[in-house]
């Protein structure tokens, strides 16, 4: 039977299908006709209803939201993801504006750890890199499509080859990308069924080898508790003197920091955390009312449904971070794996263990897009929750904050105290440090809170 590699393509994505893989396929080079027309040729063969295809232009793709994008169009379970160019091309865009050598180093650490956070949740990441050389373009060009000046986006592609080689391979970002979980693989570009050929063939090697091969189990990581924690200076003896003249104060601060924000290159995240019923909607609502909510949303973590559980984990949180000049307040935070969802059996060992490693990497992404990243935890201690619950039960009005669910946390509370501790030590990073409230006092908490925010942007906005 002859070969027939439109078939073998076929069965090779039934597979992918049916064994719910998901496959993230990255094609690079400094000619965007060769990947262009290579990606073309892979698209012909496949069931185009399991493929996510996605084109980035990098010039466009420079905003605080970048590589979030990069993330929120990684394929689910049994999907097959194809990115036209990638964060690679996003790197030697902001490279050739970079000040220094430290501005690449630093966006190859990212990179290296959102492809390892892929590959640790599962995902198949393949790198092609379509090396074309200037002869190779004069003799096979016209097999790639002509060159036009038509300025489309089907034809557009702000890369300048030279720049880009220079970047790839004289400041090495090729090999120091060369890892060993998303290692390239190089394919010349020549005459196009060659290159097809070598590139589909490199692909389907790959994805065999990935299905045919036995599960490994990892076992559980130790979690390395390497920063301060801050809950042990907490000291709960708050006060709010001057409440309402503060408050009011900080209001007028915020609005017109605010205002400077949305003029800036900058957004802004505040994520809360804290015991249930530590005031965490109280602080919520409080700095929302400062805020223009032309500029601000809230993203309520809640329970994830059968799409994101398809998706890697972190993946349901793309959708509330914040585009250039805007705020996002996250009611809950990606730290749920780090304290409920381990606790209560919703992840295992190995998926908790890894977890801080993952959501460092994460943290590193957002700061890195140009993010001003806050983090609280709301400290009670467990005489102030018990009072609270009980006037919530007493008050007709605030019946339905508390819950059965409630009261079996709190039966709960040296195990979940411990793990915040753990997630505290682990996640305590420089660019993205903890910041803790003694919440025992509500208006101590809001001003404290406030001020935070206003301290921060004053700060961020300056530099």
């Amino acid at each position: 039977m002859p070969y027939c590699l439109e078939c073998e393509l076929n069965k090779m994505q039934q597979r992918i299908l049916s064994e719910g893989l998901p496959v993230l396929i990255i094609f690079e080079g400094s000619s965007g006709r060769a990947i262009g027309r290579v990606i073309k040729e892979f698209m012909r063969c496949l069931e185009p209803r399991g493929v996510v295809y996605t084109h980035f232009d990098p010039v466009e793709k420079d905003t605080p939201r970048s590589m979030m994008d990069f993330l929120q169009r990684t394929p689910g379970k049994g999907q097959i993801g194809l990115f036209d160019r990638s964060w690679y091309s996003l790197m030697i865009e902001r490279y050739h504006k970079a000040k220094d050598h430290e501005d690449l180093d630093r966006m190859i650490e990212v990179s290296n750890g959102f492809e390892r956070y892929l590959t640790l949740n599962g995902v198949l990441v393949i790198k092609i890199f379509l090396r074309a050389t200037d002869s190779a373009i004069v003799k096979f060009g016209v097999q790639y499509g002509p060159r036009t000046p038509k300025v489309s986006f089907l034809s557009m592609d702000h890369i300048n080859p030279s720049k880009y080689k220079q970047i790839m391979f004289g400041q090495q970002l090729y090999d120091r990308t060369n890892t060993e979980w998303a290692p390239w693989n190089k394919i010349m570009v020549r005459d196009i069924g060659e290159t097809f050929l070598e590139s589909a063939e490199t692909i389907m090697r790959i994805v065999n080898e990935k299905l045919n091969a036995v599960p490994s189990v990892s076992a559980p990581r130790e979690i390395n508790c390497k920063y301060h924690n801050p809950r042990k200076d907490a000291v709960f003896e708050g006060t709010c003197e001057h409440y309402e003249t503060i408050m009011n104060d900080l209001s007028e601060q915020l609005g017109v920091l605010q205002m400077d924000l949305s003029l800036s290159d900058r957004s802004m995240i505040v994520c809360f955390e804290g015991w249930d019923a530590s005031g965490k909607g109280s602080c919520i609502k409080h700095l929302c009312h400062a805020l223009n909510p032309r500029g601000y949303s809230v993203y309520q973590t809640k329970a994830p449904s059968q799409e994101e559980l398809n998706h890697t984990y972190l993946w349901r949180f793309v959708a509330g971070i914040p585009k250039k000049g805007h705020i996002t307040v996250f009611d809950r935070t990606w730290y749920g794996r780090m304290m409920v969802e381990h606790i209560e059996g919703f992840c295992t060992d190995e998926e908790y263990g890894r977890s801080p490693i993952e959501i460092n990497a994460l943290e590193k992404m957002i700061v890195n897009d140009n993010t001003i990243l806050i983090k609280f935890w709301l400290d009670i201690t467990p005489d102030e929750q018990k009072k609270r619950f009980k006037k919530r039960m007493n008050d007709p009005l605030k019946q339905w904050k508390i819950t059965d669910e409630d009261w079996r946390n709190r039966a709960k509370w040296k195990e979940y105290d411990s793990h915040v501790d753990t997630m505290i030590c682990s996640t305590n990073t420089e660019i993205a440090p903890w910041i803790v409230i003694d919440a025992n006092s509500k208006k101590h908490a809001r001003i404290a809170v406030l001020q935070t925010v206003a301290e921060s942007l004053k700060k961020e906005l300056n530099k």
